[in-house]
């Protein structure tokens, strides 16, 4: 006899609903306006001047990533980018790169950090750190009038990008239960944990191009690393973590659709 799903069990799926990588259009229509439309809302302004880091961006984006999943949230970002870039020019001061930078990156760091991914986010990641370590300040360095930086100073002022992989590695599997937990406090800590990883990895980009991009001096750039710990990484794991828990957990008691391969999937724990 076939059983009916209880009441706390059930999903509800669109008939014929479309979908991009197993997610809805109109999901990820809805997380790329927000992120485009709240680009005019600033949350973090750059320490060295230039714009500043809106909400659609360091709210938004890693919610879709988390949500959607890597690949659609990707495709959110997209749509939100290319919004903001036109709303918003203190957002996007680089105009399409940054669309990728701060529109299209985003959700890939964010969705990619889950466990189940792993095999491509560690590459993906040290692929990253590789680039953040030789450019611009070895290649093309002192040939495109780059100045000569300080060893091993800056590569110490950058050490949050090999050490979240590391964390990522060892402890993401962990904060994933963690994020489960009946218990709030517990379930809030492994949330604003869980986005250390990430953050600090999608920070390698989205400095290190700028870099390139601003033609920083040697001595600005090691700076800049090292304030990356409290002006970026504390504050956008707080947020977040915040707001990650507080709407996943909805959708989870919403009983909506699940997409395949996103932080709410048991499928893919």
């Amino acid at each position: 006899m076939e059983q009916k799903p209880s009441q706390g069990d059930r999903e509800f799926t669109g008939r014929g609903m479309a979908t991009i990588f197993g997610a809805p259009i109109s999901w990820i229509a809805l997380f790329g306006a927000l992120m485009g439309a709240l680009s005019i809302v600033p949350m973090i302004f750059y320490p060295f001047g230039g714009g500043y880091a809106s909400a659609g961006m360091v709210i938004f984006g890693p919610m879709a990533g988390l949500i959607l999943g890597p690949w659609a949230g990707a495709v959110a970002g997209l749509i939100g980018g290319l919004i903001g870039m036109f709303i918003s020019p203190g957002s996007y001061p680089l105009g399409l790169i940054d669309v990728f930078l701060s529109g299209v990156f985003l959700p890939i760091f964010w969705g990619l950090a889950k466990p189940h991914y792993r095999k491509i986010y560690i590459p993906w990641v040290i692929l990253w750190i590789v680039y953040y370590f030789l450019t611009p300040f070895y290649i093309p360095g002192q040939a495109a009038e780059f100045g000569a930086v300080r060893q091993p100073m800056y590569t110490l002022s950058f050490i949050w990008g090999p050490l979240g992989l590391i964390f990522v590695i060892l402890m993401q599997k962990r904060l994933v239960r963690w994020m489960k937990d009946v218990k709030a406090g517990k379930r809030l800590i492994g949330y604003i944990l869980y986005m250390v990883g990430p953050c600090s990895a999608w920070l390698l980009p989205w400095i290190g191009v700028y870099f390139w991009a601003l033609k920083y001096p040697p001595e600005t750039a090691e700076l800049n690393n090292w304030v990356a710990w409290y002006f970026y990484i504390l504050p956008i794991s707080i947020a977040t973590g915040v707001v990650a828990m507080l709407l996943i957990r909805a959708l989870e008691k919403s009983g909506l659709r699940r997409v395949p391969g996103s932080i709410l999937d048991p499928n893919t724990d």
